[in-house]
């Protein structure tokens, strides 16, 4: 039982470190800030609960004293809390003030690091901290601090007169955290102590995520773009040393494009991984959750699925289902067919290989049943409660006895972190909306409403298009693969028309 300092890293997950993944899937308390990929919080076990401290220039969600405050009572409280912000905890993330409340407090506390935005930020966009021809030194300075009663907060005097004239001097590479808004003081003041005009700046906007990008100039011109009020946030500025050297890593096909994934979790968070290898920024939408359901008669229905010839598989929860009805695998005779190949993993899992992986869709294996199935054969479909019909009625027009056994239904679940991307969606625009089944088109439109008109929607299936359309009345394209391939090339076509 105590407070843990977790460093998320700068953007992607996949920058999460497995120290901070295992701290997350054990707390009881996640207190978190507005920079961390909101998708981190899914980690989160079932039952955990979430407190936004998030801070933004002028506006704080909670003030600092507040956040040391919450973080006391939880810890007091007992369980296992956890303060997780973007970058490193201890790197102008004010883990420090934190880890001093704690202490004062008599509470147990600890950290675990994570990759600062000056590092892995300029990593993904080239940009070398040290260089043996440029620079063999690296300074970490932030734009602003925290001003003594009485201070004037002139942007010009953002920091000290001892650290300006230490970067004057400076031969290395200078990395100024937050000072965007205070730039136009603090170049100012650079120029004024002699800091050539033409020493290079590298200002890199969203280090580490899909949409990040690299803006590059010299100290006066960025001095003017400044003062202009041009330089985005938030952004680390890179001055002198390494930042005129522009390195180009490979960007993905899909580099900057903004998509959000409605599917249950964990297939949301394992979609939106695959797409970000691409250059994406992808948001899971698990809107829907499973929630089990137990047959009538348990005994019956573990009968009819061992003696049917086949067993249609609809999703890849199916196969933990079929474990749930049936004691003994071994006992099953018929023929299994896997509606997509997640389903057919899952299915592999257990022991048994299917017959048939269907490509994903109900029509799909509504055509593979009428050419296989012969009259009278008995098929089963384990199922959502809400299935499509499809494939069960091209078995009936086939001959065959059908039977459906909801196993399970999706329910409504509430996503953490939906403040978060709902503001990050505000600021860089959503590309790309991708639905996994018809239930969660109408609980996106229950829970959050209509996507804005420049949001392409894209949908898994027939069934799933047609229902998105009739709710948000426009076109959505559909997957001509019902699989994570399918939908990466989809958006590799919709990346081009952007």
């Amino acid at each position: 039982m105590s407070v843990t300092l977790v460093g998320a890293g700068c953007g992607a997950p996949r920058l999460l470190t497995v120290a901070a993944l295992e701290c997350l899937s054990r707390a009881n308390h996640i207190v978190y800030d507005r920079l961390i990929h909101p998708d981190i919080l899914q980690l989160a076990p079932a039952g955990c609960q979430f407190h936004p401290a998030g801070k933004r220039e002028s506006s704080h969600t909670l003030p600092q004293d507040e956040i040391n405050a919450l973080l006391v009572k939880l810890g007091r409280d007992g369980g296992n809390v956890v303060r997780i912000k973007g970058g490193d905890p201890f790197v102008f993330g004010r883990g420090g003030e934190e880890a001093e409340a704690l202490d004062d407090a008599g509470l147990e506390w600890s950290a675990i690091p994570g990759v600062t935005a000056a590092l892995g930020g300029a990593l993904c966009a080239g940009l070398p901290i040290t260089h043996r021809s440029a620079a063999s030194s690296a300074t970490l300075a932030t734009g602003h601090r925290r001003c003594a009663p009485g201070y004037s907060a002139d942007a010009t005097k953002n920091i000290d007169e001892s650290l300006l004239r230490e970067i004057a001097n400076s031969n290395g590479t200078v990395a100024l955290y937050m000072g965007a808004s205070a730039f136009a003081g603090i170049s100012e003041e650079l120029l004024a102590m002699g800091k050539p005009a033409d020493t290079p700046v590298a200002v890199i906007v969203w280090g580490g995520w899909g949409r990040a990008r690299r803006l590059d100039g010299n100290l006066s011109g960025m001095n003017k773009a400044a003062r202009e009020s041009k330089l985005p946030s938030p952004a680390v500025i890179y001055v002198g040393g390494t930042a005129g050297i522009d390195l180009a890593p490979t960007k993905g096909p899909l580099a900057g494009m903004q998509v959000a994934i409605c599917r249950p979790y964990p297939e949301c968070w394992r979609t939106g991984r695959a797409i970000e290898e691409f250059g994406a920024d992808c948001y899971g939408l698990p809107l829907l959750s499973m929630a089990p359901l137990a047959p009538d008669d348990a005994d019956e229905t573990a009968s009819v699925v061992e003696n049917a010839d086949w067993l249609i598989l609809t999703s890849p929860r199916g196969p933990s289902e079929l474990r749930r009805l049936v004691r003994d695998l071994r006992r099953i005779k018929g023929k299994f067919v896997a509606i997509g190949e997640s389903t057919a993993k899952a299915l592999r899992e257990i022991g048994i290989d299917p017959h048939k992986t269907a490509s994903g869709s109900s029509e799909d294996v509504a055509a593979y049943l009428q050419i296989e199935l012969k009259p009278g054969e008995s098929v089963v479909f384990t199922r959502n409660e809400r299935g499509a019909h499809v494939a069960v009625e091209a078995a009936r027009a086939a001959g065959a006895v059908t039977r459906s056994i909801a196993t399970y239904r999706m329910i409504p679940r509430q996503i953490p972190g939906l403040d978060v991307a709902r503001e990050q969606w505000d600021s860089c625009g959503l590309d790309v909306l991708v639905f996994g089944s018809s239930a969660l088109v109408e609980e996106y439109k229950r829970t959050i409403g209509a996507p804005p008109d420049s949001t392409e929607i894209v949908a898994w299936g027939s069934a799933c298009a047609k229902v998105a359309e009739n709710n948000f009345g426009r076109r959505a394209v559909k997957l001509a693969r019902p699989d994570i391939e399918g939908l990466i090339e989809v958006l590799k076509n919709l990346r081009a028309s952007l």
